[in-house]
């Protein structure tokens, strides 16, 4: 029998959206893959004939021990009219993760002279910028990519005159995606948190927050401003994605441990496991993004036929200039949502709670704190930090009230399904990749 996923009930489907002309910064990474395929209406999907139905998954030992229906992503989301869509892709490197469909183009965000190439062969009506290094690549990069790329980026999007064709032409809205760490110091509990709390810069302890931070700052600072062209901005906070093509975050972690730890390991949690944490699938993310992008649109469109600055919103209702926390409204204790995916990956001999061990939390800091002098003396960097025992320990939870208030948010994949996805994807992953080189051991 199919075990039972956790089913938001959800609206009727909206009318298919026109967005114009997307360009997708960032389309071959993570979440850029998801939402030019949103944008597209899932072409990585099956065909449209089989989009309605279930896609049986099994996981867990010899993948027979729990089994889900997946209902398509297809049905679920909010379509996109395709007729009025265009939608382009820019990336460093455009060889994977291509979808039919994208236009891409290949590019440098720090190089102005790169983007006006680009800018002047789409002709973008939106631009959605989700470029990002992961959170431990060095400082330099992380510099040079969130803030001083972020800063490129608007000022070509910016400066329609430069490459209009028409010199009428240009870019309404920017939707820059930010992250829900930059309020956070990784060291205390954030419960319910939303967009209220002041940005935590400097952070001493995360430099890719502190960046985060700066280039969010940024973005909302340049909202409707003669620099820009008074092209609109906003941000999005995602908070902990998972899903398919996750090579970096919480689900890749936990897969990774599964597939290679002792079963005892597994069976340790750090602190009592009662922490609440936040994963948000990246299809709701994606949602959150195109959500604000219309808002934003909407927004311009008023100004211009009103030929008021604000387009006579009130401010309860504004989307321009302003930062929204994505989330799966649904925070889950840290070490369930481990557990879980353990057993998806079929290391079923973690128990549950009452066969966990769990170390005091400042034993295990005490143990991280062990590690990182060893790693230091070694160069070989431990996977337990005093930075990771604290994430495993702490509430990091947040509020996206503020995304489903003025923009009609609502997630519609839950947390057991996005692990569950998560867990699928790797598995093919992985066997993917050992496919791949059983015939290049084979030559040697």
């Amino acid at each position: 029998m199919p075990s039972t996923l956790y089913e938001r009930e959800l609206p009727p489907l909206p009318p298919p959206k026109q967005l114009g002309t997307v360009l997708v910064i960032g389309g071959c990474g993570f979440l850029g893959r998801h939402v030019v395929d949103q944008l597209l209406n899932f072409p990585s999907e099956e065909q449209s004939s089989q989009n309605a139905q279930k896609k049986k998954v099994s996981l867990g030992p010899n993948k027979g021990r729990y089994e889900y229906d997946l209902p398509s992503l297809s049905s679920r989301y909010p379509p996109i009219d395709q007729a009025a869509t265009t939608v382009h892709a820019l990336d460093l490197r455009c060889t994977k993760n291509r979808l039919p469909g994208c236009t891409y183009h290949e590019g440098d965000i720090t190089n102005a002279d790169q983007l006006l190439t680009v800018f002047k062969t789409v002709q973008p009506d939106l631009v959605i910028n989700t470029a990002s290094p992961q959170f431990d690549a060095p400082h330099a990069i992380l510099r040079k990519v969130n803030i001083d790329g972020t800063r490129t980026l608007l000022e070509v999007a910016g400066n329609h005159k430069s490459w209009s064709k028409d010199g009428k032409k240009r870019c309404r809205a920017f939707v820059h995606t930010s992250s829900s760490s930059v309020i956070h110091d990784a060291q205390s509990d954030l419960k319910n948190a939303d967009e209220r709390w002041p940005y935590h810069v400097p952070n001493k302890n995360e430099f890719y927050s502190e960046t985060k931070a700066i280039a969010e700052r940024i973005v909302l600072a340049a909202n409707g401003t003669e620099e820009v062209g008074g092209m609109l901005t906003a941000a999005v906070r995602p908070a902990g994605i998972t899903g398919e093509g996750d090579m970096g975050g919480i689900a890749y972690g936990l897969c990774k441990t599964a597939e290679a730890a002792p079963g005892w390991q597994l069976n340790m949690q750090l602190g009592q496991g009662d922490n609440l944490f936040d994963t948000t699938y990246v299809g709701n993310v994606v949602l959150g993004l195109l959500l604000v992008a219309e808002g934003l649109s909407t927004t311009s469109r008023r100004v211009e036929q009103s030929g008021v600055k604000d387009g006579g919103i009130l401010e309860h209702e504004r989307v321009d200039g302003e930062a929204f926390i994505a989330t799966n409204d649904q925070p889950c204790c840290f070490w369930d949502i481990t557990r879980f995916a353990y057993s998806r990956m079929g290391r079923d001999e973690v128990g549950g709670r009452d066969k966990v061990w769990a170390l005091p939390e400042d034993f295990a800091a005490l143990i991280g704190g062990l590690s990182e002098i060893f790693g230091a003396l070694t160069g070989k960097k431990g996977k337990v930090t005093r930075q990771t025992v604290k994430y495993s320990c702490i509430d990091r939870y947040y509020s996206c009230e503020k995304l489903k208030r003025r923009c009609g948010y609502l997630p519609v994949v839950g947390v057991e399904e996005g692990m569950v996805r998560s867990v699928k994807w790797f598995k093919e992953w992985e066997e993917s990749e050992a496919a791949k080189e059983g015939p290049e051991k084979k030559g040697q």
